[in-house]
């Protein structure tokens, strides 16, 4: 499973090579670079899993268009130029992509000839956090971020301010923008430019400003100036909760069975999950779940681990309403406002991220009478990710 707090990093190389892809497609081999660790000395198989695509994008819904979208990438060519070795590279980013019927991932393999690119890099490359990329509205967007931070990054120990120039017909073709950029340099300006600067502004450490520069009457060239923000306290802690790992989310104790249920990918647990399971019940309640699910692990009746651990989430807060003996047909508080509790149940058994889950969930509250229609229809309504 990916994790948030993983890093894409490629040489400067490749951040000034020449492909198009689709935003989808170019998240795609962002979440497979960032499995490459600093220690692997060659290309293996990258596991990138339907689960992965849809909760770090949230994009991806079809899952035969996953495979689809993955095996297309297959056919298109990324052109790199490498000026100390006076040659021109052309390959597919992808030698191999793997999938099984019934499995919900792909197996990835990088072309070999990426290797000096993406492969224990020592010098000259860019280091961007996976989420940021992934949060880019725009593919440009990433690709802009991307070159000005090699920019940046080269010299940062030394200027504070750095001021780079970019021709725009070099943008245009190294990122593979439309022909009509070209001709129309407002379109160039308002649907790439701009839209693109507001976002690196809004979404990473970086500062960015620009000027334009003529050539007679043309504009022909763009200096950007890129500066460094200072760090709030919130994205200081930000950061601090990105580097905790699973295993951090698990309370003290906890059974070496518990842990190794909880951790394994096949449950598909991230770290909202985890934190939510343990708000909302007893460590002693999981460890039993965590037993049961471990004794029937490879028992060919149990279809899905996760549906098992859901259902028996479910179980629990079954029982809390029984006890707690709510009247919520003559509540008047609900009327107010959506059911917090019902969320927070939701959220509990790791189903409020799926829209389709969710909504199915307060189907069954309703049928149960747990809650009312009015509050099923508030609840669909109010429902934000």
């Amino acid at each position: 499973m990916l994790m948030n707090g993983k890093n894409v990093v490629l040489s400067n190389k490749i951040v000034k090579g020449r492909y198009s892809f689709t935003k989808e497609e170019q998240n795609f081999i962002y979440n497979v670079i960032s499995q490459i660790s600093k220690d692997d000395g060659d290309f293996k198989e990258y596991k990138v899993s339907f689960r992965d695509i849809e909760s770090l994008e949230g994009t991806v819904k079809n899952y035969k268009r996953f495979i689809g979208f993955a095996e297309s990438m297959l056919a298109k060519i990324l052109k790199i130029r490498d000026e100390s070795e006076h040659e021109t590279i052309v390959c597919s980013w992808f030698s191999s992509l793997k999938h099984k019927d019934g499995n919900n991932y792909v197996l990835a393999r990088f072309d070999p000839l990426l290797k000096p690119y993406l492969i224990q890099l020592k010098e000259e490359f860019v280091q961007a956090k996976l989420p940021v990329l992934l949060s880019f509205k725009s593919k440009y967007t990433s690709r802009l971020y991307l070159l000005l931070k090699s920019d940046f990054d080269r010299q940062k120990k030394h200027k504070q301010n750095l001021f780079v120039v970019h021709d725009t017909d070099d943008l245009i073709n190294q990122f593979e923008m439309p022909k009509s950029y070209t001709v129309r340099y407002s379109l160039f300006k308002n649907d790439f430019l701009n839209k693109s600067i507001d976002e690196i502004n809004e979404k990473t450490d970086l500062k960015i400003g620009y000027l334009e520069r003529k050539t007679g009457r043309k504009i022909t060239s763009i200096e950007f100036c890129i500066s460094h923000k200072e760090k709030t306290e919130s994205q200081l802690h930000k950061e601090i909760e990105e580097t905790k790992t699973l295993s951090d989310y698990l309370p003290y104790g906890l059974s070496n069975t518990t842990i190794k249920i909880l951790l394994d990918e096949e449950l598909g647990l991230q770290k909202h999950d985890l934190k939510n399971i343990f708000e909302h019940y007893k460590a002693e309640d999981i460890e039993q779940i965590c037993d049961e699910l471990n004794r029937s692990w490879n028992s060919q009746q149990l279809m899905s681990h996760i549906a098992f651990f859901r259902g028996k989430l479910k179980q629990l807060n079954k029982k809390k309403t029984e006890n707690l003996s709510l009247n919520i047909e003559s509540s008047n508080f609900f009327d107010v406002a959506p059911r917090a509790d019902v969320i927070a149940e939701a959220k509990a058994v790791c189903i409020y991220d799926d829209e389709d889950d969710y909504f199915e969930f307060l189907d069954d509250k309703l049928s149960a009478k747990e809650i009312t229609k009015k509050e099923c229809d508030k609840l669909k309504k109010a429902y934000t990710k």
